[in-house]
């Protein structure tokens, strides 16, 4: 079982538990089973990037509140996280993203991403602030930036506004593999 999964899942049956709401009155909520969200408290599942932002809405808390995000850490003058510590989050599209710096609070948001073969970052195309710089790795990912579609090969990069309209897709048959990073925190700090 995975520790951070684990975490996400204590976290947020603490929360539950805390606003006085039973499995049914969340999963009525946020639009899922009782069943699964107890498979989720119990860190038996990975939950979704859309599903964390369901229930933080529900709990009224932010995405990193329920990721256990450590108070004081940002105090330290250096923090190193081991490969299994990694907070990591699933698109509904496939994608994953695990956070590389431990806290928000140092100006941007530095990720490692996984596009397996048909993933992408969802449905339709997203906007938000600051800006993304992106370098491919492994594999190949069409970046899709308003009207215009982009195709990386391994050792390319791409900088670009985040309010232009993009999404990122993986059409090829191996894993996309890169390293992103968000001017401004997105993916760990929705609400």
């Amino acid at each position: 079982m995975n520790p951070l999964i684990s975490a996400i899942g204590q976290k947020i049956r603490t929360l539950r538990k805390g606003k006085g709401l039973t499995l049914a009155e969340l999963g009525s909520e946020v639009g899922v089973s009782p069943s699964l969200l107890s498979q989720l408290e119990r860190g038996g599942i990975n939950p979704s990037i859309s599903l964390l932002q369901s229930i933080s809405d529900a709990l009224d808390v932010n995405i990193p509140d329920l990721l256990d995000v450590e108070e004081g850490e940002a105090d330290e003058p250096f923090l190193i996280i081991q490969a299994n510590e990694r907070k990591v989050l699933t698109t509904a599209g496939g994608a994953s993203f695990s956070l590389l710096s431990r806290y928000l609070d140092v100006g941007c948001e530095f990720l490692s991403c996984v596009y397996p073969p048909g993933s992408s970052t969802g449905k339709g195309r997203y906007t938000h602030e600051g800006a993304e710089c992106i370098l491919l790795l492994d594999g190949e990912l069409e970046v899709e930036l308003g009207e215009r579609v982009c195709k990386l090969k391994p050792g390319d990069s791409i900088t670009f506004r985040s309010d232009i309209p993009h999404s990122l897709n993986n059409k090829s048959r191996k894993n996309a593999k890169l390293i992103s990073v968000n001017s401004e925190p997105f993916i760990f700090s929705i609400k």
